[in-house]
């Protein structure tokens, strides 16, 4: 068989690259070029579109973010302060291939892919999470990475008792509560999504973290997918926003983004009245799944297994030069 050839796609090039997403089953909506291309403005870094062509045919791809960050040079896909969970490669019709033709796309790609990053940017870091659709990591570790496990929860959503009677106990009787003491869940739009970054932010402060994406960024997001991509919800009692949701809709698949922010109402959850009403949204609407993202912090994920989805599983990957450790490591020590 020929050998895979990996390239940049050109800028006038890049209206080819949502059908390769279209085409790849490891392809999400943070895969899309608008997307993209928002990430890159927000972050002050150069986007590459990265193709393998087997003769004219693409047969895998990944979109990576670099840059430089103190002092050194840093390949991601993709970056943590975007608020994207995953990205990583993606290959067309990996689903109709046969197994002897995913491995050797994929091997080969990523020999290619690698080779690539050497002879063009010679990261120092590189950093890569991969779609919950790409299982088989093996190429990442014959290639030298450091493989780590990641968690998102799932579900089919097409049988709505089915999910609700599987819901912990406690949950229901919480989702009940709170829609007997008058909260309302509804559908909003640009001032909505406003105010649940707002939220988010002043949670991160309260945390005395850093918000780790802009309100412009939230903002063009929204401009670019709203409302067939994109959805916002809200929770309100007496007419007052208390707290909201960001959702995702990309093929079949509804995904609870970003929001829920803790609320004041003391032995009350609009959270959790809130996200049921979305997922019945979603059923009504013609979804078959729902994704509940982050399923990797002990604080966070006792109150999202309460719903009883399934996890889905994805994989950090990194690959990092020896000075690079090194000053890091130096860093940190000094730092303390």
């Amino acid at each position: 068989m020929s050998k895979i050839v990996i390239r940049a796609l050109h800028e006038d090039e890049f209206k080819i690259w949502d059908s390769i997403v279209d085409r790849s089953p490891q392809g999400t909506i943070f895969h899309t070029l608008d997307w993209l291309k928002i990430n890159a403005k927000h972050t002050d870094s150069q986007l590459y579109l990265i193709v393998g062509y087997l003769g004219n045919e693409p047969v895998g791809a990944i979109p990576i973010f670099y840059r430089r960050k103190n002092f050194f040079k840093v390949v991601s896909s993709p970056l943590g302060s975007t608020q994207i969970p995953h990205l990583g490669p993606i290959f067309p019709d990996y689903d109709v291939h046969k197994q002897n033709k995913r491995e050797f796309y994929f091997s080969e790609f990523q020999k290619e892919f690698d080779e690539f990053l050497v002879q063009k940017l010679k990261p120092d870091r590189i950093s890569i999470s991969t779609s919950p659709n790409l299982l088989d990591v093996r190429p990442f570790i014959w290639n030298d990475y450091q493989v780590i496990p990641k968690y998102n929860y799932c579900k089919d959503i097409t049988n709505l008792d089915t999910l609700w009677n599987g819901f912990k106990k406690e949950l229901r009787k919480n989702i009940e509560k709170a829609e007997h003491e008058g909260f309302v869940i509804e559908q909003a739009g640009l001032e909505e999504i406003q105010f649940i970054s707002q939220s988010i932010s002043r949670r991160f402060d309260e945390q005395e973290m850093e918000y780790p994406a802009s309100n412009e960024y939230l903002l063009d997001i929204f401009n670019a997918y709203y409302p067939e991509h994109l959805k916002i919800f809200i929770a309100k009692m007496n007419g007052e926003p208390i707290t909201g949701i960001v959702v995702t809709g990309f093929r079949d698949t509804l995904s609870i983004w970003i929001g829920a922010t803790q609320t004041t109402c003391k032995g009350l959850y609009p959270v959790d009245l809130l996200q049921w009403k979305i997922i019945e949204w979603g059923n009504k609407n013609g979804y078959k799944k729902c994704e509940i993202l982050g399923a990797n912090l002990p604080s966070i994920s006792y109150f999202k297994s309460r719903y009883n989805f399934d996890l889905e599983i994805y994989f950090s990957v990194n690959k990092t030069q020896r000075t690079y450790r090194i000053v890091n490591s130096l860093f940190s020590y000094f730092s303390t």
